[in-house]
């Protein structure tokens, strides 16, 4: 077993761990590289002041080594190392590199350092030498750091709208920019107002904002900025929409409603926006209302790294779709866990109301894994719960995309069967509703969207996204 530890010494080094590098900064070039390396199990960060999917954050490397197999080898390094790969690293295993072989005092185990300055500034640490046998790694020096820029970011601002302030922060802190400046005025006649605090003349411009309740005065918000952008002259507006408002509302169930879902596609493009990003679309077919490039992302990814941590055994586990349409998704996150798929059968008679029918496949003595797209009054999820363990299911676990959490879901999750639902801040959950229940378990998909914007400015595909979940 080989785990590797990423460390971050101090504030001066957390920010140039910030600086771009490749389509990213160091960090994440530096979590990529070990990636391609089969061999190591785990990958720790210390002293960092955000995350890496995929990667454990621990204070301390003392709290590290408390917590791995003392029997395994453990690679020290720092980010700051850009021309690091994946052959230098097995080198350094191989101890055939310019590293230290050093023994932890109280766990006696084997570690690699990077460059031995280094090693001072950690307590309880011994190491002796290793004799250098290919070239030195080429350190990534304080004056590289603050003179390098990613060129392809040098016109691109990002705003934050009112609904997705914290999102924005973080895919800001992930691309080392700082957020475009955009002031929200409301008149005494609820009127809004959006004014750019910067010029977006010749800029690539993106929008944050989640149509999430209040529905209409977010879209309002996102509809007036995007206007604005565009009698400013701004070179390309992308709207990213984490949670898209009516897909629900995405055809004619019955005769003389309204298709809202496309009117929404009209209004955005009306205003002005050349390209819409989106999470996990109620119905996929959403993208043909628009004709602007859109890009709908999955979180299922995100979800199936989650689960996977926790070690289910493959034979007990199954993954359920909590209807038939939910079947695709169902079907690719039990891929990703290598388990089996069961289907729920079920009827809704009424708006946000469900009765559960039959469950297609065996969930008897199991755990299960209910995967959704929206969690809104929770019905249909308690339902599908309900039915499971009536058929025998054990542990009941639910991921969703979009947590609304309506007419006080948090409170009937916290009474149900349900041991715990995992959702995505595409809908920042109020803390109000989180206090709620200790069921609710928050990820974030900023990662997700600051790779996405460097693929879009950089002109590499999209897909590349999801390369940290694997």
């Amino acid at each position: 077993m080989i785990n590797a530890i990423i460390y971050i010494k101090d504030a001066e080094e957390r920010q140039l761990a910030k600086a771009p590098y490749r389509g990213g900064n160091l960090l994440l070039h530096a979590v990529k590289e070990l990636r391609k390396i089969k061999e190591i199990e785990n990958i720790y960060l210390v002293g960092t002041d955000f995350g890496v999917p995929g990667c454990r954050s621990k204070g301390s490397i003392e709290e590290v080594m408390s917590t791995i197999d003392s029997n395994g080898k453990t690679l020290l390094l720092s980010p700051l190392y850009p021309e690091l790969n994946d052959e230098d690293l097995r080198r350094l295993l191989n101890k055939e590199g310019e590293a230290s072989c050093i023994v932890y005092e109280g766990n006696l185990c084997e570690v690699f350092a990077i460059n031995n300055n280094r090693l001072a500034d950690l307590p309880n640490v011994k190491f002796n030498p290793v004799e250098i046998k290919h070239k030195k790694i080429v350190k990534f020096t304080v004056e590289d750091a603050l003179n390098s820029k990613e060129e392809n970011l040098d016109d691109v601002v990002v705003f934050a709208l009112t609904s997705s302030v914290s999102i924005v922060n973080e895919v800001c802190n992930y691309l080392n920019i700082n957020p475009g400046k955009v002031d929200v005025k409301h008149f005494a006649d609820g009127e809004t107002l959006v004014e750019l605090g910067e010029s977006v003349r010749g800029k690539r411009c993106y929008i944050i904002q989640s149509t999430s309740k209040p529905v209409n005065e977010n879209l309002m918000e996102l509809l007036i900025c995007v206007d604005a952008l565009r009698r400013s002259s701004a070179t390309e507006i992308t709207c990213i929409i984490p949670y898209y408002g009516y897909a629900r509302q995405d055809r004619k169930a019955m005769p003389r409603q309204p298709i809202t879902a496309k009117l929404v596609a009209s209004m955005l493009e009306t205003a002005g926006v050349n390209r819409v990003v989106t999470f996990d679309l109620h119905a996929p077919q959403i993208q043909g209302f628009f004709r602007c490039p859109v890009d709908d992302l999955t979180t299922v990814p995100m979800m199936g790294q989650y689960f996977r941590r926790k070690n289910f055994p493959v034979n007990d586990i199954v993954v359920v779709s909590p209807d038939h349409g939910g079947v695709k998704r169902a079907r690719t996150l039990a891929e990703i866990l290598g388990c089996s798929l069961a289907i729920i059968d079920k009827r809704r008679p009424r708006a946000n109301e469900v009765e559960a029918c039959y469950v297609i496949g065996d969930v008897r003595g199991k755990d299960v894994i209910i995967v959704d797209d929206i969690c809104d009054t929770g019905g249909s999820l308690l339902a599908a719960t309900d039915i499971l363990v009536d058929n025998g299911a054990r542990d009941v676990y639910v991921c969703v995309t979009h947590g609304l959490f309506s007419n006080d879901a948090a409170t009937r999750i916290e009474n149900s069967r349900i041991k715990e639902i995992v959702v995505t801040n595409t809908i920042v959950v109020p803390k109000e509703e989180l206090q709620k229940t200790s069921k609710i378990t928050v990820l974030s998909v900023g990662w997700m969207l600051s790779k996405l914007i460097l693929a879009v400015s950089c002109h590499t595909p999209v897909s590349e996204v999801y390369a940290l979940y694997e």
